[in-house]
């Protein structure tokens, strides 16, 4: 039996298998360079995207973004008439998108997914991760007012040791900072949960 054929037999939704039978075969699946015929190349692709998927759900995202970049490399060389071309470069630019947020780099994958909901506003996936990208972008300003929070009560404590007086009280202020940050971000985040 040859791979083409093997590939038949395999169960997408055995993420274990997916992996497994694609790294056993990894030589064959790593020359894709040579690859001219749009048949074959659409195959590579959709061979490649599965594989990504599986790795997406085990969470490998080092072997995943470098796969991505095989599947990037293969998309340029297919005619963008090409009948899966469309699908299949928006499901690759979908799972950078998620392993970018995966790795915290919001600022890069929020454009994309922005851009995915732009193409298909009812995608269920697409919206969870724009609003799990949003809400990173959002992360720093958290960790500011917790920052200027703690700041407050520690000079609080400092200034009340060195016997200075101040108009108010500034260790109130740094804890109503750092439970409006709190709060915020929980409900923020529940919101997000909610519209799930």
């Amino acid at each position: 039996m040859n791979i083409d054929e093997e590939i038949k037999d395999i169960n997408t939704n055995d993420h274990n298998q997916v992996i497994s039978f694609y790294e056993s075969n990894k030589l064959y699946f790593d020359n894709y360079q040579r690859l001219e015929d749009s048949d074959r190349i659409g195959k590579f692709i959709d061979i490649k995207l599965t594989y990504c998927n599986s790795l997406t759900h085990k969470q490998h995202i080092e072997k995943l973004l470098k796969t991505l970049s095989e599947v990037e490399e293969l998309l340029i060389k297919l005619p963008v008439d090409y009948w899966s071309y469309k699908e299949s470069e928006r499901h690759f630019r979908f799972l950078k998108a998620m392993a970018l947020s995966n790795q915290k780099k919001f600022k890069e994958s929020y454009p994309m997914l922005k851009k995915l909901i732009t193409e298909d506003s009812n995608h269920y996936h697409y919206k969870v991760w724009f609003d799990h990208a949003k809400i990173g972008l959002y992360n720093w300003i958290f960790n500011l007012m917790s920052v200027a929070g703690l700041g407050c009560i520690v000079s609080y404590i400092a200034l009340s040791e060195l016997g200075f007086q101040l108009p108010f009280d500034l260790g109130i202020v740094g804890i109503v900072i750092l439970v409006v940050s709190f709060l915020t971000q929980v409900g923020l985040k529940e919101y997000t949960k909610r519209k799930k």
